[in-house]
């Protein structure tokens, strides 16, 4: 099982601005799932993990986002309306555990956010690191690392170019 995280940054790195809004839903031809190499990504994951603060907008959004089983790195209950096939624990090492009980075997695309990144990060559990390169300057926002993250170099894999000046930078750890 590998951990891939994927995510739009920024040109001064930031996945979200003040709001909390993320930068792809800035792109004037975002269609989710279906745009910029996510469907080779998700191809190939046989679950999603993320943080609370990534699971709870989806929870109430009016379709449920993946087709995969969730987990979630969270040591709160899960709240009401949470589908059955998503599963919760409080640190990293042990949503793996769950993962693997669960028969996850395949890669896992870890859709968020910064500080779940770190934290699998910090026990080496993250193998891959996709950054879509937004040609725009925020100025402010949420930052690609918290700034407890440790200073970690990344070996660059590939590189790809889309038409309106996103580029996808696809790191392993």
């Amino acid at each position: 099982m590998r951990i891939l995280a994927s995510f739009f940054v920024s040109l001064d790195g930031f996945v979200a601005d003040d709001d909390g809004r993320p930068v792809q839903l800035q792109l004037p031809d975002f269609a989710g799932a279906s745009s910029y190499g996510l469907p080779d990504l998700l191809e190939h994951c046989d679950a999603v993990v993320m943080g609370r603060t990534t699971f709870l907008p989806a929870v109430g959004a009016p379709q449920w986002p993946w087709r995969q089983p969730a987990f979630v790195l969270t040591s709160s209950p899960l709240p009401d309306g949470t589908p059955a096939d998503v599963t919760s624990a409080p640190s990293p090492a042990m949503l793996l555990e769950a993962m693997e009980r669960n028969g996850v075997s395949r890669d896992v695309h870890l859709v968020g956010g910064p500080r779940t990144v770190a934290a699998f990060s910090e026990i080496g559990a993250l193998a891959e690191l996709r950054l879509h390169v937004v040609p725009l300057l925020l100025g402010s926002g949420a930052p690609l690392a918290p700034a407890t993250a440790a200073a970690r170099w990344l070996s660059l894999q590939a590189t790809q170019s889309f038409p309106d000046g996103v580029v996808e930078l696809r790191y392993a750890f």
